[in-house]
């Protein structure tokens, strides 16, 4: 394949990669096997667990996000399962089917999109339905930029012992997560957006309590590939030669997470948190003083993700048109209940910097005008370069 050209990609996923990540890929391919690679997949595998906050087993499961939370499903969910599954934004739903595909029974709770997961109703269903073993939430909701209160939520589910499966594929590595500390059973995540490499890695760790559950199940976990008790039985069965379980592992995506880890962890934890919260308010900011209408409340909104509603009689699709032909800029639309009227703007991993983030709002706004709105790009950019400024102080 050869590609066409380039936009900077702005989007929710997947995100730029950095130069010494493309580079990392580039090398003679080596063997998934033997003694070298029982020592990259161990400092991998360390590295994680920085990032991810826990000591919990970590599993990189070649395939995609959408692999490791398949796999997290059908750990602890068997025929007649009750699930908690929250309905807060697009993807949510793909945790409904999945749970209802391996034959359990969804008791949703539905919030308007745009808004978080409120932890007071978790609780009321939870007491309500003393059968719910097991909740899915989405941390940080792609298709409309919310972050949700992981922690609180853990806190209740702990308290009820109901496993919960976190999927926090846009915001690990962009936003603090306290995987072990709060709690999470199964924390997964994809290597294609904050974590700042090309698609193809899930990523997941599990706690004891989760071992547990699936050790106690009535019935087997289904499968062979998505079966964490197969895949611990692998690794650790052939641990001083095939580490990472029974699958060829894509040795160049590992190399690729590697150097981008590096880099995480060279920045610092706190730093790199803090980063994404200056930068997506001064996307926020710019946005707000131009004219153009956040489509979440500042006080959940997400620090890798900003959506901001369509000014009136204007095609979203032709804002992103322009964005593309003249600036090279690519964001995004939005999904089913809010298509047409929402775009999406991604800053994550290397793109969650003040050259991407103005270059982006310039762009919006050049793109607006263009098509008949009235937007003051002055005032866009001083609120921004305010919000840099003031973090400087």
């Amino acid at each position: 394949m050869k590609i066409e050209r380039h936009n900077y990609l702005m989007i929710p996923g997947p995100t730029e990669v950095e130069p010494e990540a493309l580079l990392a890929m580039a090398q003679p391919t080596i063997p998934h096997y033997g003694d070298d690679w029982v020592r990259i997949n161990s400092r991998i595998i360390a590295k994680l667990k920085k990032v991810f906050q826990t000591e919990n087993d970590m599993f990189i499961i070649p395939g995609s996000s959408s692999a490791a939370m398949e796999a997290a499903v059908n750990a602890v969910v068997e025929p007649g399962t009750e699930v908690l599954v929250e309905l807060s934004g697009f993807l949510c739903y793909r945790f409904k089917e999945m749970v209802e595909s391996y034959e359990g029974k969804v008791v949703p709770i539905e919030f308007e999109w745009g808004e978080p997961v409120h932890p007071e109703v978790v609780r009321s269903t939870l007491s309500a339905n003393p059968s719910i073993k097991v909740m899915t939430l989405i941390h940080n909701v792609s298709s409309t930029g919310v972050t949700n209160p992981a922690r609180e939520i853990a806190q209740i589910c702990q308290e009820f012992d109901v496993i919960l499966i976190c999927d926090t594929v846009s915001s690990m590595g962009g936003i603090d997560i306290k995987t072990d500390e709060w709690g999470l059973d199964f924390c997964m995540c994809g290597n294609q957006k904050c974590m700042q490499t090309p698609p193809g890695l899930g990523l997941v760790s599990v706690s004891e309590k989760a071992w547990i559950h699936m050790e106690e199940r009535k019935t087997p976990v289904q499968g062979w590939y998505l079966n964490f008790l197969n895949l611990r039985r692998y690794c650790r069965q052939w641990s001083d030669w095939h580490p990472h379980g029974p699958v060829t592992a894509p040795t160049a995506l590992y190399a690729a997470l590697e150097v981008a880890l590096d880099h995480m962890l060279e920045e610092g934890l706190e730093n790199r948190f803090k980063r994404h919260v200056l930068n997506a308010k001064a996307l926020r900011a710019g946005l707000k003083a131009a004219g153009i209408k956040l489509f979440v409340d500042n006080r959940f909104a997400s620090n890798t993700i900003t959506t901001f509603i369509v000014p009136d009689g204007i095609d979203g699709k032709k804002i992103r048109k322009i964005l593309e032909d003249e600036f090279k800029i690519m964001i995004s639309g939005a999904p089913d209940k809010i298509a047409g009227r929402v775009l999406r703007v991604g800053h994550m991993g290397v793109t969650s910097a003040r050259s991407w983030i103005l270059a982006t709002l310039t762009g919006i706004i050049y793109a607006c005008n263009k098509l008949g709105a009235t937007l003051d790009t002055g005032k866009a950019l001083e609120a921004a370069l305010d919000t840099y400024m003031s973090s400087t102080n």
